[in-house]
């Protein structure tokens, strides 16, 4: 913290900025997660804080820190937080996933009531945030991941991102940082997208005839012979889901791939059925199988809604990739993509409240502030033998003050 330059003039200061910020982020651990509520935590704990950081004004005002976070230069900040957890985990050759969040109550009127965002990236697989940027709205994304992926190092590693990421020039951008990627296909590249559904139809009905009679003809012969899928079924929370991960390594299949994308070796697609579950009076499982929900739907779905948002009960997207991937890797990929909405847009939402911050002029330096917390309470998950449940572990790190000292003041080894 005392690397983020301080903004306010010395003459005027009572508290030390790092302190400040620090204080913050300790709030924020212990589960108190606004502004106030965490300066109130420190008070009620400043002779204990006193062993590790002077203090000599006590704990500053809830006035003084929003001004403090008003004034930090957000993108000073957000490289501090970068080279921090860059000490802690190196990024080259990890599964690197991205995707922008809005901050809902950080609206205001001079934007027309549009929600600013912040473009995250994570690393899938233990859920550490990486990086942070801050862009207007969502019409923003597109210039803006270019700009994010620069200042990462992505060397060997795969970076995933939803629909609004396949692009021709981002591909290009992952491949000259010497990454690789795995988008995916959406009615926003329209060609490519009906292309994929056509072929992966086809090829999907003479799968099936093929298994049964070995001599079928299947139509498209030499994209067959490049043909992979793989079914698995799930029981998540209250519902049934299935997925099909297909993939071909003919990319031909493609148009785009002669010209615009021809470092394309994978083209894939996935179907996914959410089935609501559903019992009897005896609490006996009657949820209806995929053929039946898909021709009758079911009590609680009685017309199952088919497209591309997260609610749908059917998708169907395609996927693609500079890496030659089998259908199951594909279908890994695509499902720790999503660790970036279920590990952290999620809890940032429901656990540290960001949807109901009111902040504007500070939103996305405390952002970043939450976003240090969360690190901190993702590696000591890894580390404690705690239950791993984000709530917990604040409750862990609110009655527990050697957690604080370990994590805060004797600082983080390297993953």
């Amino acid at each position: 913290m005392q690397a983020v330059p301080d903004p306010r003039c010395d003459r005027k200061t009572k508290h030390d900025h790092a302190e400040v910020l620090v204080c913050l982020v300790i709030g924020f651990l212990a589960g108190r997660t606004t502004i106030r509520r965490s300066l109130k935590w420190c008070s009620h704990h400043l002779q204990w804080l006193q062993k590790y950081m002077p203090l000599e004004n006590g704990i500053a005002s809830p006035s003084t820190a929003c001004r403090l976070l008003i004034g930090i230069d957000e993108e000073l900040f957000a490289f501090e937080f970068m080279e921090w957890i860059g000490e802690i985990l190196n990024t080259k050759g990890l599964h690197l996933a991205i995707d922008g969040k809005a901050l809902r109550a950080a609206m205001s009127r001079v934007n027309g009531y549009r929600a600013p965002m912040v473009m995250n990236v994570i690393e899938a697989v233990t859920g550490l945030v990486l990086a942070q940027l801050p862009i207007q709205n969502k019409d923003c994304e597109i210039t803006a991941i270019p700009e994010l992926l620069k200042l990462l190092d992505i060397r060997e590693s795969t970076i995933t991102i939803d629909a609004i990421g396949t692009q021709s020039e981002i591909m290009e951008q992952i491949l000259k940082q010497k990454g690789h990627f795995v988008l995916t296909v959406k009615k926003n590249q329209p060609q490519a997208y009906e292309e994929i559904m056509k072929y992966f139809g086809e090829m999907s009905e003479d799968y099936k005839k093929v298994k049964k009679e070995p001599d079928f003809r299947p139509r498209h012969a030499e994209m067959m012979a490049e043909y992979e899928e793989v079914y698995n079924q799930e029981k998540n929370r209250d519902r049934y889901e299935h997925r099909w991960y297909k993939v071909c390594h003919d990319v031909s299949l493609l148009t785009k791939t002669q010209k615009e994308w021809p470092y394309l070796k994978t083209v894939g697609h996935v179907r996914q059925v959410r089935i609501p579950l559903e019992r009897d009076l005896e609490g006996e499982d009657v949820t209806p199988d995929v053929d039946t929900f898909l021709r009758k739907g079911s009590r609680r779905k009685p017309k199952p809604v088919e497209g591309d948002d997260k609610s749908s009960d059917i998708q169907d997207v395609g996927m693609i990739s500079d890496r030659v991937l089998s259908a199951e890797e594909l279908g890994q990929l695509k499902r720790q993509h999503w660790s970036i909405e279920n590990r952290l847009h999620h809890v940032l939402d429901e656990t540290f409240r960001e949807d109901r911050s009111p902040a504007k002029k500070s939103k996305n330096n405390l952002a970043l502030i939450r976003k240090i917390a969360y690190n901190i309470l993702r590696i000591a998950m890894m580390s404690e033998s705690y239950p791993k449940i984000m709530t917990e572990m604040m409750d862990n790190f609110c009655d527990d003050l050697s957690l604080i000292e370990k994590y805060v003041f004797s600082g983080i080894n390297s993953l």
